[in-house]
C-alpha cells in the first residue's frame, strides 16, 4: 500500500520514534521523524502535514504547546498524541477540535495504525 500522506512524528525516545516510523512506513505513509520541536519546525516549515504524532512530555518543552503552535501554522491538522503519563490539568487544555486521538504508552501497533487510517480517512 502506498500514500501520499505524510506524517510528522515528534517523540525524543529513539527507539519509540523508529519503531513508530518503521510501522507507519510499512504502511505506505511519508514520514519526517523529529526529536525535539526545534528539529520539528525546521523540518515541516513550508510542507504539507497530513497528520502530527506528538510526544506529550519532552526536554524543551511539551507536545501539548506545539500543537498549540501547530494550530497557527497548519490550521486544520489532526493530532494524535502518545504519551506514558497524562498529567490531569493538561487534559483540560488538550483542543478537541485538533487532537483527535490520545495514545498511552505502551501501546500496540496495530492500534496505531488502525487509528491513524481512521484519522486520515476521515472515519
Amino acid at each position: 500500500m502506498t500514500t501520499n500522506k505524510t506524517i510528522l512524528i515528534l517523540e525524543n525516545l529513539d527507539s519509540f520514534r523508529e519503531i513508530i516510523s518503521t510501522a507507519l512506513k510499512n504502511q505506505g505513509y511519508n514520514i519526517i521523524p523529529a526529536t525535539s520541536v526545534k528539529e520539528a519546525r525546521e523540518m515541516i516549515k513550508d510542507k504539507t502535514i497530513d497528520l502530527a504524532i506528538l510526544d506529550m512530555k519532552l526536554p524543551e518543552e511539551t507536545g501539548l504547546s506545539y500543537s498549540k503552535e501547530l494550530k497557527q501554522t497548519h490550521p486544520g491538522l489532526p493530532v494524535i498524541f502518545c504519551t506514558g503519563y497524562m498529567d490531569p490539568k493538561d487534559m483540560n487544555e488538550i483542543d478537541s477540535t485538533q487532537v483527535v486521538d490520545l495514545l498511552i504508552k505502551p501501546f500496540n501497533l496495530s492500534e496505531l495504525k488502525k487509528r491513524v487510517k481512521e484519522v486520515l480517512e476521515g472515519k
